[in-house]
């Protein structure tokens, strides 16, 4: 389920990084959408939590976590 008010961007610098990415691969991607959504309120939060979390050394490669995410979201009928 996807919230339409995650569709529309919130002032002038989030219009025009949405047009590129809309220009660029015909839609925003979802996550992207989400951080973006109320910024100042959870979702550059949310990023630092995204990125500390995905920056530290792991046992598994990029591409084995890559592969996991996209058989998870296949068994969940994700489309990533």
């Amino acid at each position: 389920m996807r919230l339409s008010c995650l569709e529309k961007p919130r002032g002038l610098v989030q219009r025009f990084r949405f047009a590129y990415m809309r220009a660029l691969a015909g839609r925003v991607p979802p996550p992207i959408l989400t951080l973006s959504y109320r910024r100042d309120l959870c979702g550059k939060h949310l990023a630092l939590c995204y990125r500390e979390g995905l920056g530290k050394p792991r046992a598994w490669s990029r591409a084995e976590i890559e592969i996991f995410a996209a058989f998870v979201s296949s068994l969940n009928r994700c489309l990533f």
